[in-house]
């Protein structure tokens, strides 16, 4: 692993070199060893798939393949600390910022890296913006300018997911690996390494409240984490494939999970128990999202519609279809919990009434 450093970033070359050889590997003669061995391995694969084209799933223990990242178009969605601004993560390595009140676009610049945009957040002050890539990067650009500042090196495999806490400090980074990276959003110093997956983690979220993190993993799993010990908390089974997205209810009380086996379960984070299935998707379930309020829960499936429930409940109060496209990303408008945004694999955003089921 390696640190590029792009401008000045008080505080960070150090600490976030140290973290990203020693910390991010377990540390020691014995994990720079494993890590070498790893990045030989990683490269070797990358020179493969770039022959074959494609990315080849690999195997999660006797008899069972991963699921290969096959989001294409829009691929992740944020939005800017006030509300303003939506920022769209595409698969072709570029990330535009829309008006949220109209979804028109209102970049004044081009913001690209060289793979796959799997993840965008913004930073707490809405300044900096975050994109994961396919890369195994992240890569922070100015909101103001479209200027790469820096580049976030520690995991050694592609990037799936990433979050930000909702008080900014933290940011959640995870993929084709079993561990989670949490990152100080001030310093870019690594701060955490989570490790209990036992395949791909394709999601992570943020509590409210910032207290929990979840990840959701290839082998059906999700692990529920004190963020300020890093301890686990719950490990949640009872997807029978694997978990695609994760979504807090904002009341911190519960966690919605989304998988490739079509269903949505909830989970009480008191007891770490379910305690509903909603099942009216057919095809897998991509993304879920709560509204600011938790009383809508959306959740999008491969086959294009996007099913809104009852947040408290469960119970399915409307279906709406933009296409055919499978919908990727969710996310509610944080000061209007009526409005919804979508985005699909056709690269098309749209921005929803929930009430009246109208989107454009």
């Amino acid at each position: 692993m390696q640190h590029t450093r792009h401008r000045n970033w008080p505080g960070c070359v150090a600490p976030l070199l140290l973290c990203a050889v020693l910390s991010g590997c377990g540390g020691g003669d014995e994990a720079t060893k494993a890590s070498t061995k790893a990045a030989a391995a990683t490269a070797q694969q990358r020179g493969a798939a770039a022959v074959a084209g494609t990315e080849k799933p690999q195997a999660l223990g006797p008899g069972k393949l991963l699921r290969r990242y096959d989001k294409k178009g829009i691929t992740a969605v944020a939005l800017s600390p006030d509300g303003t601004a939506l920022a769209v993560a595409r698969s072709d390595g570029k990330v535009r910022l829309l008006d949220s009140n109209s979804a028109v676009d209102v970049s004044r610049f081009d913001i690209k890296i060289d793979a796959i945009a799997s993840g965008v957040v913004f930073s707490a002050d809405g300044r900096l913006l975050g994109v994961a890539g396919r890369d195994s990067e992240t890569h922070l650009f100015s909101v103001e300018t479209g200027k790469e500042l820096h580049v976030l090196h520690g995991h050694e495999h592609p990037i799936r997911s990433m979050a930000q806490s909702p008080a900014g400090a933290l940011v959640a980074t995870a993929g084709e690996e079993t561990r989670v990276m949490l990152w100080n959003s001030s310093t870019a110093k690594l701060e955490r390494i989570l490790s209990g997956h036992t395949g791909f983690v394709n999601a992570v979220a943020f509590s409210a409240d910032g207290s929990m993190l979840a990840s959701g993993d290839a082998a059906g799993r999700i692990l529920v984490w004190d963020v300020a010990s890093g301890k686990l908390v719950h490990t949640l089974r009872g997807h029978a494939a694997d978990v695609l997205d994760v979504a807090f209810r904002p009341d911190g009380k519960v966690l919605a999970s989304a998988s490739a086996d079509s269903q949505i379960l909830l989970w009480d984070l008191a007891q770490g128990v379910r305690t509903q299935v909603l099942a009216a998707h057919e095809t897998p379930v991509r993304s879920v999202a709560f509204n600011r309020d938790g009383t809508v829960l959306a959740s999008g499936g491969e086959s294009g519609q996007i099913l809104i429930w009852n947040g408290i409940t469960g119970q399915l109060d409307k279906r709406l279809t933009a296409g055919s496209a499978p919908v990727n990303t969710l996310r509610f408008d944080s000061k209007n919990s009526n409005v919804l945004f979508s985005g699909s694999d056709d690269y098309n955003v749209v921005r929803w009434n929930v009430s009246s089921g109208v989107g454009k």
